[in-house]
């Protein structure tokens, strides 16, 4: 009797000590492999890029080969028991930045997650710029081709309230800083997917800040809504004086009322830099410093409000707050003119009548001649 049941208190002691074996060396086995990797170097964090497509077990191998983990067959069973047991969610596509010496368990948090180690792209885009230079600014920052940008701009016009413009959205894209997740990697299908994304986010910024401005633009038909940012972009082009900006409005405002053409400088170097019809005095206005000579002023096209008269048929520029403020609430007051008073400062005269006018350009001129 006495080996017998020496025999089964040992196998009762076995049963409910190896459940307790595997779990102790299964915790050692997370616990060790859950170590981060040695840090060498000067290098402290590294980049790497997820795709669609890809599995748990190529990014592992990627995490391995770049350095960041020890055993990629555990960052592999740890993510999927995470997953099973609904602790992780499925990881995703893109560029992460990663520090060395980052445990397995916090990688894994990091791919599932789409935090702060994302990789970004910041871009830039100043007031006042045309389509073809927000594309070009868009092509230098690596996000998408030129092409495919402009493209853009013409295409998702249609998803917008606005009216039919030749430019598309040129005149509706905000310019402002943007922060843009990097492509994973460069190709036709990426770009055109980046262009899309980009324009998007700038025409969504273009209609947040027109809210803020005057929440009423709503109740305004395409066609007001487009002669009003017409007015910004020209505004935007003319005014160096935030204070200044809704006096200019105000001018143009004026000089449609009163059936005077606009004579906006700025239209005549949009009309040489992006027209067709500008194009054969380009080589010329930037041999000379872009500087604006009569025969310029009749150059036949519809965006030269010298030659024509009435608004060009769409904005030349994006407009910043200031200069769309200036368009939906124009200065009260009855100018018709302005010259430069000082060129430095960026201040100019506003005058009622072409007399006046002609007496501020005379003093504005008598500062450049040479008196004996």
């Amino acid at each position: 009797m006495g080996s017998g049941s020496n025999i089964r208190n040992i196998l009762f002691a076995l049963l409910i000590s190896i459940p307790i074996l595997i779990s102790l060396a299964a915790t050692m086995y997370f616990v060790i492999l859950n170590s981060p990797t040695s840090a060498s170097g000067t290098q402290t964090a590294v980049e790497i890029a997820i795709r669609n497509g890809d599995t748990i077990a190529t990014v592992a191998e990627n995490l391995k080969n770049k350095g960041l983990i020890n055993n990629q067959q555990y960052l592999v069973l740890r993510y999927r028991i995470q997953h099973r047991l609904g602790i992780t969610k499925q990881f995703f596509a893109g560029r992460y930045l990663i520090n060395l010496g980052t445990r397995p368990s916090e990688i894994i948090r990091i791919i599932t997650t789409r935090g702060s180690n994302l990789v970004y792209t910041t871009l830039t885009i100043p007031p006042g710029l045309t389509s073809s230079r927000i594309a070009k600014r868009i092509q230098d920052s690596g996000l998408a081709e030129y092409s495919d940008v402009e493209q853009a701009i013409i295409d998702m016009a249609a998803e917008y309230p606005i009216r039919v413009n030749p430019g598309g959205l040129q005149g509706y894209l905000f310019p402002d800083t943007y922060k843009i997740e990097t492509p994973i990697e460069e190709s036709q299908e990426n770009s055109k997917e980046t262009a899309e994304l980009v324009v998007k986010m700038m025409a969504d910024r273009f209609f947040k800040i027109l809210d803020e401005i005057d929440s009423s633009w709503v109740q305004l038909t395409p066609t007001q809504l487009h002669e009003k940012v017409i007015l910004a972009s020209i505004v935007e082009r003319e005014y160096r004086v935030e204070e200044e900006a809704s006096l200019i409005a105000a001018v143009f405002n004026n000089r449609i009322f009163a059936g005077m053409s606009l004579q906006s400088c700025a239209t005549v170097v949009y009309t040489i830099e992006e027209t067709d019809a500008g194009a054969p005095f380009r080589n010329d206005y930037l041999k000379f410093n872009r500087r604006i000579f009569e025969q310029y002023l009749e150059i036949p096209s519809p965006y030269n409000t010298y030659y024509d008269q009435g608004l060009p048929p769409g904005p030349i520029s994006a407009p910043s707050r200031i200069a769309l403020n200036a368009a939906f609430f124009p200065a009260n007051s009855d100018v018709l003119y302005f010259v430069v008073k000082n060129a430095r400062a960026g201040t100019h005269t506003f005058t009622r009548n072409y007399d006046e006018h002609l007496d501020a350009r005379s003093v504005y001129l008598t500062q450049y001649v040479v008196k004996d």
